[in-house]
């Protein structure tokens, strides 16, 4: 059986959080994640979800992609990594086959030097199933 572990994140966390979680190459991983979170506290707020959807005073507006952390992928959206590897988009829940070894880190996606204004956050399940048989 496999290695798993539930996890906060912080919208408020720059560089994310450390799951705890490690995989060796080519382990099979999913990560699944609810919840919600704000971006840019001024008057009108913007409400994220893991999968990258935004709300502005209450209206669907979509996914917003600026300069974040993993360019491409909304503002919001969960975001992850294995050991110092590249980011990748993870969303609501999504399987992977790891790349390389080490430990799984999880973060919220937004502009670098940008995270003191956000609220919320998201809880996320981060489980390795181990090497495919």
């Amino acid at each position: 059986m496999g290695d798993f572990n539930t996890v906060t994140v912080p919208a408020k966390t720059e560089g994310g959080v450390k799951c705890g979680v490690t995989v060796q190459r080519d382990d099979i991983f999913t990560i699944s994640a609810s919840g919600r979170a704000q971006y840019d506290q001024g008057q009108t707020p913007r409400v994220t979800y893991p999968d990258g959807t935004r709300y502005i005073n209450d209206k669907f507006a979509g996914a917003h992609v600026s300069q974040t952390v993993l360019p491409g992928a909304p503002v919001g959206s969960l975001i992850a990594r294995v050991g110092s590897g590249p980011w990748f988009a993870v969303g609501s829940c999504q399987t992977f086959r790891a790349q390389e070894n080490g430990e799984i880190t999880v973060a919220y996606n937004d502009r670098p030097g940008m995270y003191g204004d956000n609220s919320g956050e998201y809880t996320a399940l981060v489980e390795n199933h181990g090497a495919p048989s």
